[in-house]
């Protein structure tokens, strides 16, 4: 069961491509490490970048191939925004916990920038446009929210432009009350992105190894050892970077409490075939965020999410999409956008880890020793990954980090 995004397909088939270069297959033998990380996504390969930076051996296990999760199958927005409403945000966790959550995310979409930077310089385009994203209203009550939010983001020193219903692009106005522009925000290839960073770790010394799930995990006083099918990975910390398989990973390691926080969940996505006009002037989403499309360079549209739509089918590690959902993207396209004649390329879907509270958990897995997780993204893993990433590379070299309390994964943990 399974499906293959247009960002994996443009890597070639099952996502292997060019980036089989990246990687020294599957791990043989036994062999040490410094840092262990298992994942190769985005969280895995940035984790992998800093870390290998700051001098230590790193080894990336990956099960499949690099950005073969969800990390390949998203919809290629960097929002740097919360996924929440600021005035929701401020109303459930008070202002300075809601003002310090906005400063991660567009700590997040910098670091994106300044990753993006580096690779166009060393010749790896990722697709990476700064244009935006305009957050539209679905109902009435939602333009409050967001004429609220923009109020409260003004006040704390932040951009946020109100966008009136009658200066939405033409084939959204019937659909949508109005919005708020969000400057920050910007779009990219997100397999591309992802094997860009794998590409700068590798460069820096760490080392990838595909085809390597790993199976058993055992903890001592020294560290860490971990099996694969066909070799042994001895290591003095480890990090998982799994996101939606952290449970399975952490039930090796006795942290079976990690399944009731953290919840697969189905996000499905199309792209259809270019298109005469463009449409959008910036990627969008609506319906508290449940809907998001954009427009490629070369004009075809991506349109995902609509969760909301089937959630009884969605908390599942299917890949393959589902009819209920796919159909709602179709109707955007050929309905809502009157693109009756436009036809749809691909179909795909990507497991999301969905936290119990909504923050993702970043940092010391509580109840072991020499073990960190990042992940429950909730959703936002673009908009999160790169900054929790470097909270994790930072904790592992022994420094603290003003962010990590926020999303401190002891939070959860029964004793």
């Amino acid at each position: 069961m399974g499906s293959i995004s247009l960002w994996q397909d443009e890597l070639g088939t099952s996502a292997v491509g060019d980036i089989s270069r990246l990687t020294n297959g599957a791990l043989e033998g036994l062999c040490e490490t410094d840092v262990a990380v298992v994942g190769g996504g985005i969280t895995g390969t940035a984790v992998a970048l800093w870390l290998a930076r700051s001098g230590m051996q790193v080894r990336v296990l990956e099960g499949r191939q690099i950005a073969a999760g969800a990390s390949g199958r998203n919809g290629g927005l960097i929002t740097g925004t919360t996924g929440e409403k600021y005035a929701s945000l401020v109303a459930r966790k008070g202002h300075d916990t809601a003002r310090r959550l906005w400063t991660f995310h567009t700590h997040n979409a910098k670091l994106a920038e300044g990753v993006v930077a580096e690779l166009v310089n060393a010749g790896w385009d990722c697709g990476y446009r700064h244009d935006g994203i305009l957050g539209l209203a679905a109902s009435e009550h939602e333009l409050a929210e967001i004429i609220a939010s923009a109020a409260l983001l003004k006040q704390d020193g932040w951009g946020a432009e109100i966008v009136e219903r009658g200066d939405l692009p033409q084939r959204l106005r019937a659909t949508y009350y109005g919005g708020i522009y969000h400057a920050q925000a910007g779009e990219l290839q997100p397999a591309r992105f992802v094997s860009g960073l794998a590409f700068l770790a590798q460069n820096a010394g760490a080392i990838f190894h595909d085809g390597s799930p790993v199976y058993e995990v055992v903890l001592n006083k020294d560290g860490v050892l971990l099996r694969t099918p066909c070799g042994d990975l001895r290591a003095r910390v480890l990090v998982l970077a799994t996101n939606a398989w952290l449970p399975e990973i952490g039930g090796l390691l006795g942290a079976t409490w990690l399944s009731r926080c953290i919840k697969p969940t189905r996000g499905q996505v199309i792209a259809t075939e270019p298109i005469d006009e463009r449409i959008f002037p910036c990627p969008c989403s609506a319906n508290e965020g449940y809907q998001y499309w954009r427009q490629l360079s070369d004009r075809r549209l991506v349109v995902g999410g609509w969760r909301n739509q089937s959630f009884a089918t969605e908390t599942t590690t299917n890949e393959t999409p589902g009819e209920e959902v796919q159909r709602h993207l179709d109707a955007f396209v050929h309905e809502t956008l009157d693109l009756k004649s436009v036809r749809v390329t691909h179909r795909w879907a990507g497991i999301m880890a969905f936290s119990a509270d909504g923050l993702p958990l970043v940092g010391r897995l509580a109840g072991t020793q020499h073990c960190y997780i990042s992940g429950g993204y909730t959703g936002h893993g673009n908009a999160s990954a790169l900054q929790a990433a470097y909270i994790i590379s930072e904790l592992v070299q022994g420094r603290t980090h003003p962010e990590s309390d926020l999303f401190d994964p002891a939070r959860f943990y029964e004793h």
